[in-house]
């Protein structure tokens, strides 16, 4: 598979775009028994290492650049995320971790991998977009899917018992400034995404760097508004 083209080239329901919307699919679907059973860290960590392997894998079989450049954004956006954690922890106070699990600094082991598949797969569809609508357009969309998509996930880890959030105004067990964050963070995904589709993995690594610090501030400017 060439993967050296653009999003303006994706006019067919792809097996790439059909695998991306499943992952979606499963990734959602775990969460939600994980809420249902109060499953616990250990699902999270599965579900987490599970997928990122899952879309390495596919990736690998058939030849996929472009989603390993994706992953290759994703894990280091999440391992640079581990400092807006530390912020949320212990600066806000309103986020709370279970700690009888492995951590890593303020955060669950798994975390990095978490915002890998969550980034990847919220990305992907704004990318898809964006083959078939203006780069404004796609953007807005991919804010949309981030305000529905990551504060569902966010309700669903606090039924199992993944983290939750105190002392902050809130709507099914999500702060508000999470909700209007996470649409930021979401915003610019299609523009990093667009520009990783025919560069270098170099690029997709400085990228993942800046999506990171882009979390850490959007965090920060909506709690000052919002939390």
């Amino acid at each position: 598979m060439n993967h050296s083209r653009t999003p303006q080239q994706f006019r067919g329901f792809t097996l790439e775009a059909k695998f991306m919307i499943a992952s979606i699919l499963l990734t959602l679907g775990v969460a939600a028994i994980s809420s249902a059973t109060d499953a616990g860290w250990i699902s999270a960590f599965i579900l987490a290492t599970g997928m990122y392997a899952i879309i390495a894998g596919f990736a690998y079989l058939t030849k996929d650049k472009f989603l390993f450049k994706l992953l290759l954004f994703g894990i280091i956006a999440g391992f640079v995320e581990l400092f807006a954690d530390c912020w949320l922890v212990h600066s806000t106070m309103t986020l709370v971790y279970p700690q009888n699990e492995p951590m890593i600094a303020c955060s669950p082991l798994y975390m990095p991998f978490a915002w890998a598949v969550v980034l990847t797969q919220v990305g992907y569809l704004g990318w898809l977009i964006s083959g078939h609508k203006s780069l404004w357009v796609s953007m807005l969309a991919t804010m949309v899917l981030g305000l529905l998509f990551i504060p569902l996930f966010e309700h669903w880890a606090f039924g199992a018992e993944w983290w939750y959030y105190r002392d902050t105004p809130m709507i099914f067990n999500t702060p508000y400034y999470i909700i209007a964050a996470e649409g930021l963070i979401c915003l610019v995904l299609p523009f990093f995404f667009k520009v990783q589709s025919h560069k270098k993995f170099s690029l997709a690594a400085i990228f993942g760097i800046i999506q990171g610090f882009w979390i850490w501030a959007a965090y920060t400017v909506s709690f000052m508004i919002l939390g």
